[in-house]
């Protein structure tokens, strides 16, 4: 099939990927390519030149509003963004593309769908935004092509705006997330952005309470916070990694005997369960969002939300559970080539009934 991605352009689709999201939208480009699609993702033109990239923006926006205006400037952002999907969605009502799958955090794409000759499906991978709930509204959500939802708890979020929603969990390379063949230590670990929303702070403090030492790996978004919160806390038994390469945070996360999991928001998925669970780590987190859903007692444990000495329970009752029965069930619940699986028979789907 001709497929056209259309990324987000907050950040770079490439290495070393901002967040989840960037790491998502790179590893599937490259597996609908590798299965022989004609795909085409449509990102800010700093991302990775190997991918089939058509840039429709010079620099992703955040980081150019940071080197232009010293700032992240929301409106500054929106505006750039607007434009940019806006001048994309007119050239693709032109196209022929079989299928366009959006993974943007904007309104713009939803706007212009009824307007594309081929089927659109966007995948929501954030709770409600309002501005895409504010288009929704006006416009409705059957004339905005189709959706997944990455988790039933996300779904249920959106329900009030879009009725139909496919459940799609997100996936992870489970050949590349593996257990690394060094023992495990006796010690925690914490991987992802540094900021509040995700709560390490909470997760250093459960590890000390349970007794265990703790790395922490993962670029600082909010240094104010990292300073404040985050640096007082650590132990000369724990260790701050900084922004490691995917490949180092592998081996660290596989060697590590739990992972500790702190969103203090509803997370729509929680990418860093199914990538600690596929390196045979079992996983301690907080009870909210999709975690009860990804987070079962046979590959973790769940404590209160925003609860430290409740995790530190968890995390403790996490220790002797097998590793290799957690990468099993990752491999079958959250394997990358089973989502494009199911993507792929969406795309066949919404194409034919496009064409009858």
């Amino acid at each position: 099939m001709k497929i056209g991605i259309i990324g987000h352009l907050k950040h770079p689709i490439a290495k070393p990927f901002a967040g989840g999201l960037e790491t998502f939208t790179d590893s599937f480009v490259r597996s609908l390519a590798k299965r022989g699609h004609d795909v085409t993702l449509f990102a800010s033109g700093d991302s990775d030149p190997i991918l089939p990239l058509v840039s429709i923006i010079k620099r992703a926006t955040v980081p150019d509003s940071k080197r232009r205006l010293q700032r992240v400037h929301h409106e500054w952002i929106e505006s750039v963004e607007n434009e940019a999907y806006a001048s994309l969605m007119a050239g693709l009502a032109a196209s022929n593309f079989d299928v366009i799958h959006n993974h943007t955090l904007s309104p713009l794409p939803l706007a212009f769908a009824s307007t594309l000759p081929m089927p659109m499906i966007t995948t929501l991978h954030t709770p409600p935004l309002p501005r895409m709930v504010d288009e929704l509204a006006v416009r409705g959500s059957d004339n905005s092509g189709a959706f997944v939802n990455i988790s039933n708890a996300n779904a249920e979020r959106w329900q009030s705006c879009i009725s139909q929603q496919t459940i799609i969990y997100n996936g992870v390379d489970t050949s590349f997330w593996k257990k690394c063949h060094q023992p495990k230590q006796r010690r925690a670990i914490w991987f992802g952005r540094i900021l509040a929303d995700k709560g390490p702070h909470h997760a250093i403090d459960a590890a000390h309470a349970a007794g265990l030492p703790i790395d922490i790996a993962g670029p600082v978004a909010d240094s104010e916070y990292f300073d404040r919160e985050i640096q007082p806390r650590l132990q000369d038994t724990d260790c701050y990694h900084g922004h490691l390469t995917h490949e180092a945070l592998c081996g660290l996360i596989s060697r590590s005997a739990v992972a500790l999991v702190t969103p203090c928001w509803d997370e729509p998925f929680g990418l860093v369960v199914a990538e600690a669970l596929a390196c045979g780590t079992p996983v301690a987190g907080f009870a909210r969002g999709a975690l009860p859903e990804l987070i079962t007692p046979a590959v973790g444990r769940l404590a209160r939300p925003g609860d430290s000495s409740d995790l530190a329970r968890a995390a403790l009752q996490c220790i002797d559970i097998n590793g290799l029965a957690c990468r099993r069930i990752a491999q079958k619940r959250f394997g990358f080539q089973r989502m494009v699986d199911q993507y792929e028979s969406l795309y066949a789907r919404h194409h034919l009934e496009a064409a009858a």
